[in-house]
């Protein structure tokens, strides 16, 4: 029976993000137990202050940032970053039923620690609020938020290329001070860990915003090309440089589909659409600086460090012939062509990738086929499997990669990483191997969330310098 609202019990409220999976704890006052969901959200969600309420012992100080986050991608936000009205298109749930503004939220009875506490459980589903992100307003109220983080990375980066000029460079005073700037950056992410085994360890987060990725970094882990692109230009965003994205894909000379892709991210249809999708399998920028043009591939993930100028960027970025890049992510070569294309469609698909595609960790390790850590040395990929003829099919599959190019691999059907070359990756990487063991048990969980049929997981990883 669900309690009276007026007992002895103390009630927390749980808020949901649908999207991203998000939630966090507060207790509430318990003059506030009766309130309407209309009085609930802006008291404890539009205009409460998080640390205060943390001060206040009203939720823990993890959650506290949570709650800040959650905040963030359901509001709106000006210019500035000041936070304004919820997104339009924004319901609350309890459990799947919606409910209406003047409605009291359900309470329901629940045990923390031995102790019975009320709880109010809400959904905050943003699924019909589209592309409304003010992203110069997110993105600023994110560094405010760490800004002493966020420079020290920039100080650090600027002392190990620059350290002789520090002063100057850090002033942006001219020409060759912006583009130091700019470089030392680009470099630093560059050299971040190329990795996915983040989605599986720590705060799990299913993809990463800039100000994510860049915090990853600068605590010893690391992203993907998306979201080291999105890192850089939150850095350089705030120092007021001026960039545009680039999309970038293997085997893709041109033009770019933008019709194509705009429609794929309005409507989710994917029918015929993989060709289209090969346009943004990567990422770049192309900064401006005092009108000069350079084209920056910070990623990494074996894409060797791109920072050309005028003439260079113009061959590589031109509409009718542009000049590729070979590169040689995992196993095989390939030719990656970069595209000018406009702004909104590398904003809207990091964002769709950010709310919109549940299950967005995994396609990035199993769709996209960057396993959960890329070296310049080695490749580790799960590998899920029914049943041990399938195991032996995926590993038939992987020997048929690596002989022809004469690379060594193991493929385990456990999560160990016992054979010569996973010691080897050990040896090498041992954060990364320490961190892809931790993976288990979240990836696993993850992955047989979206499969009909149970799924063992096992491990392979494949040397990618060749045996001489």
């Amino acid at each position: 029976m669900p309690p009276e609202m007026h007992d002895n019990r103390p009630t927390l409220l749980r808020w949901n993000d649908h999207l991203t999976g998000r939630s966090c704890t507060l207790r509430i006052a318990d003059s506030d137990i009766g309130c309407s969901l209309a009085e609930l959200v802006p008291a404890y969600l539009t205009d409460v202050d998080p640390m205060l309420l943390a001060d206040g012992g009203m939720i823990l100080p993890g959650s506290a940032s949570t709650l800040m986050s959650i905040q963030d991608v359901s509001h709106m936000t000006n210019s500035q970053g000041v936070l304004l009205s919820l997104a339009p298109g924004t319901v609350f749930r309890s459990d799947v039923r919606e409910l209406s503004p003047q409605e009291v939220p359900p309470r329901s009875v629940a045990t923390v620690r031995g102790t019975e506490v009320g709880l109010i459980d809400i959904t905050i589903d943003r699924s019909e609020t589209g592309y409304s992100r003010n992203w110069q307003g997110f993105n600023q109220r994110r560094w405010e938020r760490s800004a002493s983080h966020f420079e020290y990375f920039v100080e650090t980066s600027i002392r190990q290329f620059h350290g002789e000029e520090y002063d100057e460079v850090l002033g942006l005073g001219d020409y060759v001070a912006r583009v130091k700037f700019l470089e030392a950056i680009a470099r630093a992410i560059w050299d971040a860990p190329f990795e996915n085994y983040s989605r599986f360890t720590g705060d799990k987060l299913r993809y990463k915003t800039g100000d994510e990725a860049l915090a990853h970094i600068i605590e010893g882990r690391g992203a993907i090309c998306s979201e080291k692109v999105q890192a850089l230009k939150f850095v350089t965003d705030h120092f007021g440089f001026e960039s545009h994205y680039v999309l970038v894909g293997p085997d893709t000379p041109g033009p770019v589909p933008v019709d194509h892709l705009r429609h794929i991210l309005d409507t989710f249809d994917f029918r015929g659409a993989a060709p289209a999708m090969r346009f943004w399998q990567h990422m770049a920028l192309e900064f401006v600086v005092d009108d000069e043009h350079i084209l920056v591939d910070a990623t990494n993930g074996n894409i060797p460090f791109l920072f050309t100028y005028g003439a260079e960027t113009e061959d590589v970025l031109n509409d009718e012939r542009p000049k590729p890049i070979t590169t040689m992510m995992g196993t095989y070569p390939e030719k990656f062509y970069y595209h000018r294309a406009p702004d909104d469609l590398a904003l809207d698909l990091c964002y769709a990738m950010e709310n919109f595609i549940p299950e967005i960790d995994l396609v990035q390790v199993f769709d996209n086929e960057l396993g959960l850590a890329l070296t310049s040395e080695f490749l580790v990929t799960p590998l899920p499997y029914r049943s041990h003829a399938h195991f032996d099919s995926l590993t038939s599959m992987y020997r048929d990669l690596a002989e022809p190019r004469c690379l060594t691999f193991d493929a385990d059907p456990q999560w160990r990483l016992e054979g010569p070359v996973g010691t080897e990756f050990m040896e090498c990487e041992p954060f990364a191997a320490e961190m892809v063991m931790a993976s288990y048990t979240h990836l696993v969980d993850r992955y047989n969330l979206f499969e009909d049929e149970w799924h063992e997981m096992g491990l392979a990883v494949i040397r990618l310098q060749p045996d001489r």
